[in-house]
């Protein structure tokens, strides 16, 4: 995304005329009708090689006019974390991890035109990479897409210069498909993307814990838990967040909420077991850690995870 690559405005009409001549008129699956949608997102003129922050920037004003959200860096942070002057401008990962840094939680979107409507539908604009150019002229830019409007097949999107840009379908799917059909849902850690799955959500809610923001994770933890109430991974990821943080008598009746579910689960046995362990309760410990020798598998480092958290209660008890 370099500066010399957004000066070529006849170019790029050109190109989209180009488009709009080859690409398919209507590439939908012809079972599914989608309502039309207009998300009020905030409008900033796409600054070039700057897309990418100014995208996540537009969609922080967004959910901060709906929510309870409130962003933690500025534009000028968001530039200077996303900007890369040898690249001449921003990679997908370097926007992902700005965007989480500023408090987004950041999905994946599944790579198809079903899951991004899903996301329109329920009022979460998504930014999505285009090539506006060729293979042999790449022109990447960031934009995010504010709706759809079914009666004319035509997506909008802040991708120039006005709000809400209205693109022949077929034209987006053609751009879109260049770079594989990325999209990135960005949300506050109170929401779900309406086409998450549990496994994928987990993952990218951990990714708050990782680089420290914990309370954001734990909230992500408690909004996946909303949908999929029985997930044994998502409650562990929160117990051991609880924990982590100090939280105790909350990690207490989520690792107790686990063994209600599954009661053979060795990794919550072993975490609750350290728990009591570490508050003052070696016999309870010791005998949880019992339960589990008749039922637990064979696995050799479940087994020596065990072992070491009875050996260290037996070794403090005989001091």
């Amino acid at each position: 995304m370099k500066p010399r690559q957004y000066c070529f405005s006849l170019f790029i009409t050109v190109t989209f005329l180009l488009l709009s001549g080859c690409a398919s008129k209507n590439p939908l699956p012809v079972d599914h009708n989608y309502s039309s949608a207009l998300i009020n997102v905030p409008f900033i003129s796409p600054r070039s090689e700057l897309c990418g922050s100014t995208s996540i920037e537009m969609l922080s004003l967004y959910w901060q006019s709906r929510s309870s959200y409130t962003p933690r860096l500025s534009l000028r942070e968001l530039n200077e974390r996303t900007w890369i002057p040898d690249k001449g401008g921003t990679l997908q990962i370097e926007l992902v991890a700005a965007a989480r840094a500023n408090a987004l939680l950041a999905y994946p979107l599944e790579p198809s035109l079903d899951a991004l409507f899903r996301e329109l539908d329920a009022n979460h604009p998504v930014i999505v990479l285009v090539n506006r150019g060729f293979s042999w002229y790449p022109l990447w830019h960031y934009a995010p897409v504010t709706g759809y409007d079914a009666k004319t097949q035509t997506i909008w999107m802040h991708f120039f210069d006005t709000p809400n840009e209205a693109m022949p379908l077929g034209t987006f799917a053609a751009l879109w498909q260049r770079s594989g059909n990325w999209g990135i849902v960005l949300l506050p850690p109170e929401q779900l993307p309406a086409s998450a799955w549990a496994k994928k959500f987990l993952s990218c809610a951990y990714d708050f814990e990782k680089i420290g923001m914990t309370k954001e994770a734990i909230t992500a933890y408690k909004t996946a838990l909303i949908r999929w109430p029985e997930d044994i991974g998502i409650l562990f990821a929160l117990g051991n967040a609880y924990y982590n943080s100090r939280q105790i008598a909350h990690a207490e009746q989520i690792y107790r909420k686990i063994l209600d579910i599954d009661s053979t689960y060795p990794f919550a046995l072993n975490n609750l077991a350290d728990l009591l362990y570490r508050t003052n309760r070696s016999e309870e410990a010791l005998r949880l850690l019992d339960t589990l020798d008749t039922n637990v598998s064979q696995d050799t480092q479940i087994q020596s995870m065990i072992n070491a958290t009875r050996q260290e209660i037996f070794s403090s008890k005989h001091k």
